[in-house]
């Protein structure tokens, strides 16, 4: 990709335009145009710095972070109650477009209409990736909530853009087919202004009176005398179109649609024209882009001596390409397509003051770095024609990506997405309000979806634009960079003479922390703590002795959360895109036919039973005091159950593998739905294990593993020395449950067919070398929707959405 180096001249040379080595410079990366200078101004320099995100609060000594976009991947959109919502968060960093890693503080919440917020929880997230899980209980009573996404350092902004996702409540839906046969069209000019005496281009959304897209050709523009100005005016199916005409300041025009009962609606055009100056931008060339300035009687600006520049803005690069100065002939400036950065950009006129005048959002779709990758899928029927066996790859040469896959019926529904992971990262953090559905816009490469796309940017307002560029760099940061859990603490009892550490555990990782004593007896940091958890402290002297403390421990996590959310809120699309198509009169709810892993543990500690199978293949078990008597360590059980603990040749250290099977990788295991780091297994007691989930059977199947919970009080239970002062953690990160499919009780029925869910896994590392393997039930289904979205460590972006058809063709690969 081409980028202009930056050229900061001083102020003379600026007025007196000698920039010649510049000029050349930016002339010879092939812009054609008509000006007397091209610049990058110091002024622009520093506004470019401030429309990418404003610093943030330096958290220790480290840099201040940078603001983040965040996409959600649900297993679905539409629930029972009883069921379960999955969700994979995917979190990006905003300038270097790759994997956040300074962010690992991800709330997420649903919010009712009026924004109160039904559930709230804080995950933790690792190099960008985080997972979770709400339960759709009794407490939703609406038809329809909106589940969003947010860090803490966002509230800082009015600009931020959280993720935002309608879900709609199955059973809670009223009957929508017929209704209201109303229309409500919604008109947006470009550039949010029409020009009198000028061309202009309009967007424009209509919908019916339940908020559903409208799709129809026949649109005409009308004048208020009945002369037709143009015929061929047509939305697509998110009921989105566009006209052209040239105002006339002296005429009212009127858009005259036919709605679905055959009756004509007739919209005045409520926008008065703008004497002033506005700008048009030509997205729909293959190679160039064309940019034009328009005004209403250009002879009076020439006269007044007002000047006008006109610049092309870059979300992505933070850069300006800049036009210094347009002539009164408002010549057009046409600027090859790889000139320009991928993404979104802005065409924006300044005046003298250089405050924004006009601005135009539009697409550049310059290289394939700007498509979704898509992942390679086969599929086969197990040899009990049951369950299906899904195989993933990435294209050749592509690097290991982390993604998410959800399995439905293929007559499903329930899904239905605001945003793909594409436009979550790519345009919808630009835009006031939320996309209708942005997966269209990404889906294929037909051109006519990138002009539908442009005439949603050229519906976008302008306000954000302006908004970033006039936000302070010096406001004050109400709300925190979180990074972690911080607390703080003191050693009442501390002899400083011999101790000068203390030894923090979370026991939900297992693993030791040190943190120096100060002289006052005071000691703090930052670590990953879960909710309803625990923290051992001990105090640590010079020769390495642990002992209990009388100690005291502080978290600044657990202030009350004052933020308006509704204004986040509001950002969200209301448009209702999928309607249910019946009505019901009691609420549909599964809880009594859903389990959880959790229920079940306590289902068998009632009833004794340390052993119990989930599937054919998973097995889980109690941790009693019969295990606990044959066995001291976790790594002598679990060689009991089949595994084999060898040296991890590739990465060092010790490994767990299946019995017998050289060559495969090694198990993964997890402690609280962490990955668990293999040196922690050595020396665990198995005393502090409250019970396992393990699969030891290899590929083609589910695959090994292995997830541990672990026992908070094992110390005090086994009368082992306790060394440690426990402090229960307030509030900290959720602890992700893993997915059991609800027990639906008719899979053959019109509600699982259109609102049912077969499969969910959030955790799958997919490569271009090795397949990976995943069984799937069929529960009676001919055919199986997937849905898979992702990411690499190098920020590529990857959405499949396939067909599998197992009974038809024995196997299948997605082009």
């Amino acid at each position: 990709m081409l980028r202009l180096s930056f050229y900061h001249p001083s102020l003379k040379e600026i007025s007196e335009g000698i920039c010649s080595e510049y000029l050349d410079n930016v002339l010879s990366l092939g812009i054609v145009i008509r000006a007397r200078n091209i610049i990058v101004s110091p002024i622009l320099l520093i506004l470019s710095v401030v429309a990418l995100g404003q610093d943030a609060a330096k958290t220790d000594s480290e840099a201040p972070p940078l603001l983040e976009n965040i996409h959600l991947h649900l297993n679905k959109t539409a629930f029972f109650k009883g069921e379960h919502l999955w969700f994979k968060a995917y979190v990006k960093d905003q300038r270097q477009h790759l994997p956040s890693s300074t962010t690992t503080n991800l709330h997420v919440g649903i919010f009712s209409k009026e924004g109160k917020a039904l559930q709230k929880k804080m995950l933790l997230v690792n190099n960008g990736i985080s997972y979770g899980d709400f339960s759709i209980d009794s407490t939703f009573v609406e038809d329809s909530y909106t589940l969003m996404a947010w860090t803490n350092y966002m509230k800082n902004f009015e600009s931020a853009t959280p993720f935002l996702q309608q879900i709609k409540i199955v059973g809670k839906t009223k009957q929508m087919s017929q209704g209201k046969g109303d229309l409500t069209i919604l008109v947006h000019p470009e550039g949010q202004q029409i020009i009198a005496d000028a061309y202009n281009s309009v967007g424009f959304t209509v919908v019916d009176g339940h908020r559903r897209p409208i799709q129809t050709n026949d649109i005409y523009l009308l004048t208020e005398s009945g002369k037709q100005i143009q015929s061929d005016i047509q939305t697509n199916e998110l009921g989105q179109g566009r006209f052209g005409f040239f105002a006339d300041p002296n005429e009212s025009y009127f858009l005259k649609i036919k709605g679905i009962k055959g009756l004509w609606t007739t919209h005045q055009l409520e926008i008065e024209p703008h004497q002033g100056i506005g700008i048009s931008v030509d997205n729909t060339a293959k190679d160039v882009v064309v940019i034009r300035p328009k005004r209403s009687k250009p002879s009076l600006y020439v006269k007044d001596g007002t000047r006008f520049s006109m610049a092309i803005f870059n979300h992505k690069e933070g850069t300006y390409m800049h036009r210094y100065e347009i002539d009164p002939n408002n010549t057009p400036i046409s600027i090859g397509r790889n000139q320009i950065p991928s993404g979104i950009n802005t065409a924006v006129i300044l005046d003298e003051d250089m405050s924004p005048v006009s601005q135009r959002m539009f697409f550049n779709k310059q290289s394939l770095d700007i498509k979704p990758h898509s992942v390679n899928i086969s599929y086969c029927l197990t040899q009990n024609q049951d369950s299906l066996q899904i195989d993933l790859m990435l294209p050749e040469g592509n690097e290991q990506a982390n993604l998410s896959i959800s399995v439905l019926p293929v007559e499903s529904r329930a899904y239905y997405p605001n945003n793909s992971i594409s436009s979550s990262f790519w345009v919808q953090p630009y835009l006031q309000q939320q996309f209708l559905d942005g997966r269209y816009f990404f889906e294929g490469s037909d051109r006519s979806r990138d002009y539908q796309m442009d005439t949603r940017l050229l519906m976008e307002g302008s306000q954000k634009f302006g908004e970033l560029m006039g936000e302070d760099l010096n406001e004050n940061i109400t709300y925190e960079f979180e990074e972690s859990i911080a607390f703080s603490g003191k050693i009442l009892d501390a002899d400083l003479k011999s101790e000068k550490q203390v030894s923090i555990m979370s026991q939900t990782f297992g693993t030791v922390n040190f943190f120096d004593l100060s002289s006052n007896k005071n000691f703090g940091g930052r670590l990953p703590l879960f909710e309803n958890d625990s923290v051992l402290v001990s105090v640590l002297d010079e020769k390495g002795k642990l002992r209990k403390p009388k100690a005291e421990l502080n978290f600044d996590n657990h202030r009350l959360d004052t933020f308006d959310y509704s204004q986040w809120l509001a950002k969200g699309n209301q448009i209702e895109q999928e309607p249910a198509l019946f009505k019901i009169g009691e609420d549909l709810d599964l809880t009594d036919r859903t389990i959880s892993l959790d229920e079940v543990v306590v289902s068998e500690k009632i009833k004794e039973n340390t052993k119990f199978q989930i599937t054919t293949e998973i097995e889980a078990r109690i941790i009693d005091k019969t295990a606990l008597s044959q066995h001291n360590s976790f790594i002598s059980y679990i060689q009991k159950l089949g595994f084999q603990i060898r040296p991890n040749v590739q990465e060092g250290g010790i490994g767990v593998y299946v019995f017998n099977t050289p060559g495969i990788a090694p198990v993964p295991v997890s402690i609280g739905g962490v990955p668990a780091n293999p040196g922690e297994l050595v020396s665990m007691p198995l005393s502090s294990i409250a019970s396992i989930v393990y699969n030891k059977y290899v590929m083609p199947h589910q695959g090994p593993f292995i997830a541990l919970s672990l026992r908070y009080d094992y110390d005090e239970l086994y009368g082992r020395e306790v060394r440690f002062t426990s402090f229960a953690i307030p509030k900290g990160f959720n602890r992700p449950q893993a997915y059991f499919t609800p027990n639906y009780p008719d899979y053959s029925s019109f509600l699982y067919k259109r609102y049912g869910a077969i499969w969910w896994e959030s955790q799958v590392m997919v490569s271009s070398e090795i397949p990976h393997s995943i069984t799937v039930p069929l529960n009676e289904q001919q055919e199986v929707k997937v849905i898979i979205e992702g990411m690499s460590t190098q920020g590529l972006l990857y959405h499949t959405e396939q067909t599998c058809s197992p009974f038809v063709n024995v196997e299948s690969s997605n082009e």
